[in-house]
């Protein structure tokens, strides 16, 4: 199903200590030292995970995996894993234009830098019926914002975000303007480091359109609220919620899919940061394994690696038949700490247990 109605929300708080913060840094994954030099001079030094841009890569993993189907019998099916218990909803889908008049948006394809900043989202959010302009299930429900990677769209990533807002959350994906691929142009490296503090307008825009009337009105639970982001996206969401350069204290948990700790003046993995959960595959063609195994190693508890045997850099967290796994463990993983709900540790466990996949947690 799909609503679209296109709102211009232009907020009017501005986020000044979370945008000031977000300045680049080392690739070291520790604190840099304080410094002087411009968000945009810095993020010539932002070192990207994924340099060819994630279109490009999630090809050329389809490609390979093919290839090597035509050369066996077996198939994959792409049945969903997710069991009945943790996706009782089906989802619902709008689009939403929220316009952040503090903070530029980036020179593209050789349009200039616009005043205001503007990010495009896709909402998944629950309904109970599969039919056109299904109205929501009543809330309130835990908000999560996505962020994408870079050179590619939010949509990509729809399968995931779908499994995700079937497991009872609102689910926000801004089209970051300065990486993603719905907007003209080549990615834009230096964006980057304004990308935090997109995750945070975001929060601010959809506690407030869950606050005044609209379809969306009463939706979001505004003390439960989680980011996740997926390689350099990845990168974006850990700031977001584990680094002092930009940390958003209304994110209470975060989960990262191959993802990494660098670019950003501050420390990482403060004490009082929330519960994370990392999530890697140990043939990441693209960002070794070793990224998370470091960030778990660092982050403060409770915290939690779900390893994927194999696989790759993007495939994983949108084809089957992994996707849908990933998406059991995430569910599990913030219901139980966005919702409180106890016995999904044991949901957690069970996903970590499955041949293919393992659990570490500390």
């Amino acid at each position: 199903m799909r609503i679209k109605p296109t709102v211009v929300l232009v907020a009017l708080v501005a986020l000044a200590v979370v945008v000031a913060g977000c300045s680049g840094g080392d690739d070291s994954g520790h604190a840099s030292s304080p410094t002087t030099t411009s968000a945009a001079e810095q993020g010539t030094k932002f070192r990207l995970i994924a340099r060819d841009g994630l279109g490009t890569i999630l090809a050329r993993e389809r490609r390979a995996r093919r290839r090597a189907d035509s050369s066996t019998t077996s198939s994959t099916s792409t049945t969903t894993t997710i069991p009945p218990a943790t996706a009782p909803f089906t989802v619902g889908t709008l689009s939403q234009t929220f316009v952040d008049p503090a903070r530029a948006g980036p020179a593209r394809n050789g349009a200039p830098a616009t005043s205001g900043r503007t990010l495009v989202t896709t909402i998944y959010y629950p309904t109970r019926a599969a039919v056109p302009d299904a109205p929501p299930v009543v809330g309130p429900f835990p908000l999560l914002v996505f962020a994408h990677g870079y050179a590619i769209d939010a949509a990509a990533y729809a399968p995931l975000l779908q499994d995700l807002a079937a497991g009872g959350y609102v689910v926000a994906a801004p089209d970051f303007p300065g990486t993603s691929t719905a907007h003209p142009g080549a990615a834009v490296r230096s964006d980057s480091l304004e990308e935090p503090a997109d995750i945070s307008f975001v929060i601010t825009s959809m506690i407030g359109l869950s606050g005044q009337p609209g379809p969306l009105a009463g939706l979001v639970d505004p003390n439960a609220i989680g980011d996740a982001g997926q390689s350099d996206g990845g990168v974006v969401a850990a700031a977001a919620a584990f680094n002092t350069c930009c940390i958003d204290p209304r994110i209470k948990a975060s989960s990262i899919l191959t993802g990494g700790a660098f670019g950003f003046d501050g420390q990482w993995f403060p004490p009082g940061t929330p519960p994370v959960m990392f999530v890697h595959a140990t043939a990441d063609e693209v960002n070794p394994y070793g990224a998370s195994t470091s960030m778990f190693a660092q982050a403060q508890s409770p915290k939690y690696l779900f390893t994927i045997d194999g696989g790759s850099h993007l495939e994983v967290y949108v084809d089957p038949p992994w996707e849908d796994h990933v998406a059991v463990a995430m569910v599990a993983f913030f219901d139980l700490h966005l919702k409180g709900d106890p016995a999904a540790a044991d949901r957690l466990a069970a996903a970590g247990s499955v041949p293919g996949y393992h659990l570490e947690s500390g």
